[in-house]
């Protein structure tokens, strides 16, 4: 009668414990799982909070830039009888200074007057571009740059077509090697309106040859040289120039190829001794040998 009470007193503990067990482990992954959520969710709703916060700042940045150039349009539109003026004056909306020049002139034209505004805050550099007209003045280009990459602008003739253009230099704020860039508007036909904006890395610019030549993006001594020419609103690519590599490195031949030796489109043209002297005072061509920098 002992051995049976104590076998079932036994029996009766190890069911109570197991018992237990099984809703302990139950009840943990819905806590964990109800921790995971909730923190998710945190998460999810900083992550919006955010987003809201810049789109906000950034409405109220394109409102107040918007205001000054609608300004300066409004003071443009009053001495629209002239063909030249210029004033230069700043302000300071919302406490954040902002330097405006407005300059109306023959800037690419002897015929056809232009009128550039631009517009200088501490993040950005804005430069917008009006053709005159009888009686208005009608937007042609519209350019932002970053004032940390901005270098200059300059207004030449870059194609060789006799009219003057826009280009605007800056060199890249992030990556490992030389990155000059140039985005160059042309001024087409009418002498009034311009193209699409073209953008070349490291260029050096040929108008009487309508060529351009360049630097690849790429490590010093490791990287190519391309040739472009200007076909209209277009440009062709003519060649890529880079050095003959085999397993031990560079062979001291150099290959002219159709396509970067990588590219879809790669086939040798030419294999030569040496780079043609045509490559060799361009900029960055130091960068393409690899001279000073290996």
């Amino acid at each position: 009668m002992k051995t049976t009470l104590h076998i079932l007193t036994i029996g009766i503990l190890i069911t109570l414990f197991s018992c237990g067990q099984t809703n302990d482990k139950r009840n943990i992954p819905l806590v964990t799982t109800n921790s995971l959520q909730t923190s998710n969710d945190k998460k999810e709703k900083e992550r919006l909070e955010k987003r809201r916060a810049i789109e906000k700042q950034d409405n109220a940045d394109s409102l107040r830039l918007d205001k000054v150039l609608q300004d300066a349009l409004k003071i443009a539109n009053q001495n629209i009888s002239k063909n030249r003026f210029i004033k230069k004056y700043e302000v300071s909306p919302d406490s954040i200074p902002v330097s405006v020049e407005i300059n109306l002139d023959y800037h690419f034209t002897k015929t056809n007057p232009h009128l550039i505004i631009r517009r200088n805050e501490p993040s950005a550099i804005y430069i917008d571009i009006y053709a005159k007209g009888e009686n208005k003045f009608e937007k042609v280009i519209s350019h932002e740059q970053w004032t940390m990459t901005y270098v200059n602008d300059t207004i030449r003739d870059i194609n060789g077509d006799g009219l003057n253009d826009l280009v605007v230099n800056w060199y890249g704020s992030s990556g490992c090697c030389l990155k000059a860039f140039s985005n160059v508007y042309l001024l087409r036909k009418d002498k009034k309106a311009f193209s699409e904006n073209f953008e070349f890395i490291n260029p050096t610019f040929s108008p009487n040859e309508k060529i351009i030549r360049g630097v690849c993006y790429g490590h010093p001594g490791e990287t190519e040289m391309y040739k472009y020419k200007w076909n209209g609103e277009k440009v062709d690519t003519l060649e890529y120039v880079s050095y003959e590599r085999n397993e031990r490195g560079k062979t001291g031949k150099v290959i002219i190829s159709a396509d970067r030796p990588y590219g879809d489109e790669f086939k040798t043209l030419k294999l030569l001794n040496s780079v043609p002297t045509e490559y060799k005072k361009i900029e960055g061509y130091d960068w393409f040998t690899g001279s000073g920098y290996e």
